[in-house]
């Protein structure tokens, strides 16, 4: 299992980010995999992240209307099956809010996408 990080970012920046940041995690992981597509993993996790973006978008400004110069910084944790790109656990933590807020995010986060306990 891996861990990216985005570090603090804007809350306006964030897809940009966690995009890149998981992009050069999964192609260190793929260097050691000669045998699998890089183009059908990195096709397959652009799909997930999409979706992972659209929901955080969703759930921080939609619900929570975190405004887009918050600074957020989210945790992913992600693992490789053979092709499969699987988010195991993500964590957000939101700046400039309270803590309460980032809290119920990342919980609701993790069951729109059914992950972690």
């Amino acid at each position: 299992m891996s861990v990216v990080k985005t570090g603090p970012v804007r809350l306006s920046g964030y897809a940009i980010k966690l995009r890149k940041v998981v992009n050069a995690s999964v192609s260190t992981a793929l260097k050691n995999r000669p045998e699998v597509s890089k183009k059908d993993v990195q096709k397959k996790v652009n799909e997930v992240l999409t979706n992972l973006n659209r929901v955080i978008y969703q759930v921080l400004v939609e619900k929570y209307m975190a405004p887009k110069d918050a600074i957020v910084n989210i945790e992913l944790e992600y693992e490789l099956v053979d092709t499969e790109f699987k988010i195991k656990n993500l964590k957000v933590d939101l700046y400039e809010l309270n803590t309460s807020i980032s809290e119920e995010a990342t919980a609701e986060l993790k069951k729109i996408l059914e992950i972690g306990a």
